[in-house]
């Protein structure tokens, strides 16, 4: 009996560790790191935190999206051509942080949430 409980005990526990460990590179990362040129933040509701934002012009910027909602958002940096520049970040859940860098020249960009129904998440972004 007490060998059925160790064998129980043992299964239990490697199944934990094995189940911690499980994971996706694709996944959005835990934290805003601290070197992003841009943060920007989804929520709460269907809004991001600023309607205008500013980053330095440059050979690159990194950008952090950090989801305050519920709800799932994404975040395209659009060109005044309508253009989509770069990666589209997308966070699933309040607290999925998603971070990419762009190539993004002196101008004015439009941030975008294109998932259905987001209509109301633009803001400005002046690249200087």
């Amino acid at each position: 009996m007490q060998t059925r409980h160790l064998l129980a005990s043992s299964v239990a526990a490697i199944a934990a560790f094995a189940l911690a460990g499980c994971g996706s590179s694709d996944s959005p990362a835990a934290t805003v790191p601290a070197d992003a040129g841009l943060v920007v933040y989804a929520g709460p509701g269907i809004k991001f935190d600023q309607t205008e934002y500013t980053a330095a012009a440059g050979s690159s910027v990194k950008v952090a999206y950090e989801n305050r909602d519920a709800q799932r958002h994404t975040l395209d940096i659009v060109s005044a051509d309508k253009t989509v520049i770069g990666k589209e970040l997308a966070v699933g859940k309040s607290g999925d942080v998603e971070v990419s860098t762009y190539d993004l020249p002196a101008g004015t960009y439009s941030l975008e949430c294109l998932v259905p129904g987001h209509d109301a998440m633009r803001a400005t972004l002046v690249v200087k």
